[in-house]
């Protein structure tokens, strides 16, 4: 994993239902990307049932565990520096 992703940066600017990936969920949707710092959970997307679930900045399901990013940009595009 990389250890200075910070997926905040790089989606605070894409607009809500900007189209994503993610292994655990499948296709997901953004739907909101908080600015503070101190969020836990800052990136907000939303599952093809509608169920919305908190991602870290790095991109981790739990902040808790030291797990690998779980967003990427596409099933096929895993690298954000593509984005």
């Amino acid at each position: 994993m990389n250890e200075n992703l910070n997926l905040v940066e790089i989606l605070k600017d894409c607009p809500k239902g900007t189209k994503l990936y993610s292994p655990v969920y499948e296709y997901v949707e953004l739907v909101s990307v908080q600015l503070d710092e101190c969020a836990k959970y800052p990136i907000e997307i939303k599952d093809r049932y509608g169920v919305s679930d908190g991602i870290t900045k790095d991109g981790r399901i739990y902040e808790e565990f030291q797990g690998e990013c779980m967003l990427f940009p596409s099933k096929e595009q895993r690298d954000w520096s593509k984005f």
